[in-house]
């Protein structure tokens, strides 16, 4: 076969090129090897200087997305559901440096185990990647006295502290004596805590030990939330935990949504384990009603400032706020609060606060609009980068930076 002539070549193409704009399509361009197969659609408008990296999670569907600083897509992985009408999601996807390597996590829900029929719980396994995103090993329970070994973990969080070392939260759904006024029996679903080092249980705490905080528990996420009498449902979620750090003595701070507070918890102690409550009815604190959260997700420590992603659901209007403390005097110190007028979150999540005054937001369950994250520079005013979903109802978990 005769061979044609590069300039010819070079002229097909272009006349090709113009068929394709003829017909009003869209040259065929090389796929992206960065995203994957299937992957739910994002648009990003605007940039950042930002060194790291962003991680999006997705309730419902199987998707994980990193960005660079400037919205560009630089990994990605996607599933199909296991089986047909499922919505099992990845949550949590996040990096962590441990001896100075690099790991990544997310929490995968298999749809394997009963989620006792609550919208907000993701009963699976946590999944460790190395640092080329290989699988290295999945994470569930260990026995103890309330979960058997290989017991699912909730997908709202998880810190690793080595390779072998972390803490793992979930739900436990049981019948429990002590709910004032339901001596007889009342089932729930209660928060578990369990840390883990090296497969054995080192530390635990269980939201029933402390029947003082069925009392706070709050509606206005959740209208069953306090159903002890069983009359909705049987599994009322009371607490809902979310969220965890490590504060610098090495205690928990941790978001329970349900009761619309951060509690502080003693990883020392095997009873005696809240130091104190922020916010809800059990503030410790003194904050005006107007300062309190309402339905919050995650928490963050930063330089003296405990911050949260108050999705505020007593008011449809979701806000961020922060708070300094004295622990000791139980004071409040400063309060800082920014809104975001017209935008609400129903539930999920997240807020960091980057060196520059740059708020990182990732808007979970936003009911308004279809942005999923945005980066706000406030000490100049003004958005730096905002990232829309194609589906709205395919909603993002967290979307938060690393660097």
């Amino acid at each position: 076969m005769e061979r044609v002539p590069k300039a010819i070549v070079m002229t097909l193409a272009t006349l090709m090129l113009a068929a394709w704009t003829a017909f009003g399509q869209a040259a065929p361009l090389a796929k992206n090897p960065n995203v994957a197969e299937g992957l739910a659609k994002i648009a990003v408008a605007g940039e950042t200087d930002l060194p790291g990296h962003f991680y999006l999670s997705f309730v419902s569907s199987r998707n994980l997305i990193m960005l660079d600083g400037k919205g560009n897509i630089v990994w990605s992985k996607h599933e199909e559901q296991p089986k047909e009408g499922a919505e099992t999601g990845w949550w949590d996807f996040k990096k962590h440096v441990v001896n100075g390597k690099i790991y990544y996590s997310y929490h995968d829900q298999t749809g394997a185990f009963d989620d006792f029929g609550l919208t907000g719980y993701a009963p699976g396994e946590w999944v460790i990647l190395d640092e080329k995103f290989n699988e290295v090993k999945r994470i569930t329970f260990e026995a103890s006295e309330v979960t058997a070994k290989g017991a699912p973990l909730d997908g709202h969080d998880f810190l690793m502290l080595d390779l072998d070392h972390y803490i793992l939260s979930g739900y436990i759904h049981d019948t429990v004596y002590n709910v004032p006024g339901y001596e007889r029996g009342s089932k729930v679903v209660y928060s578990y805590l369990q840390e883990v080092d090296r497969g054995k249980v080192v530390w635990e705490w269980k939201s029933i030990d402390y029947p003082e905080l069925y009392s706070l528990s709050q509606t206005e996420a959740v209208a069953s939330a306090n159903d002890f009498a069983n009359e909705k449902t049987d599994a009322p979620d009371y607490a809902h935990f979310n969220a965890m750090r490590l504060d610098a003595q090495g205690h928990l701070i941790c978001s329970f949504r349900h009761l619309d507070s951060i509690l502080c918890l003693d990883r020392t102690r095997k009873s005696d384990q809240i130091l104190w409550k922020l916010s809800g009815d059990g503030d410790e604190f003194g904050l005006a009603a107007s300062q309190k959260t309402s339905g919050q997700h995650y928490v963050t420590l930063n330089d003296g400032w405990i911050s949260v992603f108050d999705n505020n659901n007593l008011r449809n209007a979701t806000r961020v706020d922060s708070f300094a403390v004295d622990t000791d005097r139980r004071q409040v110190v400063a309060v800082r609060s920014f809104a975001f007028p017209g935008k609400f979150s129903y539930a999920c999540g997240s807020v960091q606060i980057l060196p520059g005054d740059l708020y990182v937001i990732g808007w979970g369950w936003a009911v308004r609009d279809p942005e999923c994250m945005s980066v706000y520079d406030f000490a100049k005013g003004k958005k730096l980068l905002s990232v829309t979903l194609d589906d709205p109802q395919d909603i993002t978990y967290r979307c938060v930076y690393y660097d």
